[in-house]
Parts: structure tokens; C-alpha cells; sequence
């Protein structure tokens, strides 16, 4: 999994065999170590209470979480994401992402063969 995160905005991209994984198991989940055994935790959940794409932040995780119905139609199909706005305080927004991975032919170095080769532009924006 990949995770982007800006100003009230999180984008998560999904590999191939991640997706296949959570299909088979409901939850995937990355961990970026930092010094002192502590970690941050991002997880993709398919959740049997959600009704939509949503997140919260619980400990050092990160976990979205989306329904067993927009999973379904999102793994099974050649959609690329799924997406929400949730309201915030103040007027804003969070913003969230999460989509199929597609390979950045920019970078030649990185292994592509687990990325949405087939769902991608054929001029695709550099990443």
C-alpha cells in the first residue's frame, strides 16, 4: 500500500496482490517503523458497520474502512476508486481516496508487475 497524505486530503494505493488479500482476509495493513519501537499503522478495512469510505485515527493507525458492498463492486470491476468527502469543522473536508494502483512509467526502477497495468491511461501523468 502506498499512502499520500496532504492538507485534509489521504490517498491510498492499492497493489494487485493487496487487493487479493483483501478480498480473502477484510484488512490489509502497512507500518512504518520510527526510532524507539514506535510505529504508524495505516489499514484498509472492510467493515460490516460501514455504509461508506470513512477514517479515523485510533493509537498510531490510521484505518479506513469501506462497506462490504462498495468492496465488492470496487474489487470485481475495473473501477479504479473509491472516494468521499467527509465534513469537518470550519467549513472543511477530508478528503479520501483509495484506488487501484497504476505503475509510473517515470520511474524505471520501480517493480510494476503487481500495479493495474491494464486500467492505466495510455499517456499517464507522470507520478
Amino acid at each position: 500500500m502506498k499512502l499520500r497524505i496532504t492538507h485534509n486530503s489521504i490517498r491510498i494505493r492499492i497493489r494487485k496482490s493487496e487487493l487479493e488479500k483483501l478480498q480473502q482476509r477484510n484488512t490489509i495493513e502497512e507500518s512504518v517503523a520510527f526510532p524507539n519501537d514506535a510505529a504508524f499503522n495505516f489499514v484498509l478495512r472492510i467493515d460490516n458497520s460501514a455504509n461508506h469510505l470513512n477514517a479515523k485515527l485510533e493509537n498510531s493507525s490510521l484505518i479506513l474502512t469501506i462497506s462490504p458492498k462498495e468492496a465488492e463492486q470496487w474489487i470485481g470491476s475495473n473501477q479504479v476508486g473509491i472516494e468521499t468527502n467527509i465534513p469537518l469543522d470550519k467549513n472543511e473536508q477530508l478528503h479520501l481516496l483509495v484506488e487501484k494502483d497504476f505503475p509510473c512509467l517515470d520511474r524505471p526502477e520501480e517493480n510494476k508487475s503487481d500495479t493495474f497495468w491494464e486500467l492505466a491511461p495510455e499517456t499517464p501523468d507522470p507520478c
